[in-house]
């Protein structure tokens, strides 16, 4: 980047981004309840790795066409607002304790479907998308090299948001086995499926 106080201001909005609780830290967190801490860290390099993605179409300049074509913002909300409701849908419908976004261990292929819910996740997020499209060029410094500003600019974000998703699931993986008594894993579920339903309304109506 072009100065380091530039850096230490994108390093404050990253740590508020990324620290305040969205759909990306519920699903790891639903994850690590679920299956242990090891698919959630699957997941989270899915949606740090879509995170990349974005930065990487927001340095190329999708930032702007995002702008000039509010019709085509307003589909890819609609398309992350889908997802979201769709995800809350399929966890009140599951009927098991630890079945997470129907990835019970009898319809678990393997890893690549929970880096792929991660990586999904991310990158049909209308926060995520906005943070970019609005955000992030914002701390492009004009007349500097674009490689190194957005190598810097995405590994700051693809770290620290790698360790916040891996401190929630942590939190949450010490309540795994109080939640495994009775049906408080399956209230769990319908609440986690209750919050993932009111973002993605919550996100049409932003």
């Amino acid at each position: 980047m072009g100065s380091a106080a530039s850096w230490w201001a994108y390093l404050a909005v990253v740590l508020l981004s990324t620290l305040t609780p969205g759909p990306a830290v519920l699903l790891s967190m639903s994850n690590a309840l679920a299956r242990g801490w090891r698919a959630s860290v699957l997941s989270s390099l899915g949606n740090i790795v879509g995170l990349a993605l974005l930065s990487a179409a927001a340095s190329g300049g999708i930032g702007s066409v995002l702008h000039a074509s509010p019709q085509l913002f307003a589909a890819l909300k609609m398309l992350g607002a889908a997802y979201l409701v769709y995800l809350g849908v399929r966890r009140w419908r599951e009927r098991t304790g630890f079945d997470v976004v129907s990835l019970s261990p009898q319809r678990l292929r393997g890893p690549a479907q929970l880096w792929a819910q991660g990586a999904l996740l991310a990158l049909t997020n209308p926060k995520a998308i906005l943070f970019f499209a609005a955000l992030f060029p914002q701390f492009l410094q004009a007349g500097q090299p674009l490689l190194p500003q957005f190598l810097v600019l995405t590994g700051t974000l693809m770290v620290f948001s790698f360790c916040a998703l891996m401190g929630y699931a942590f939190s949450a993986g010490f309540a795994r086995h109080w939640l495994a008594v009775g049906r408080r894993t399956q209230a769990f579920q319908r609440v986690c499926g209750t919050v993932f339903v009111a973002l993605g309304l919550a996100m049409l109506v932003a």
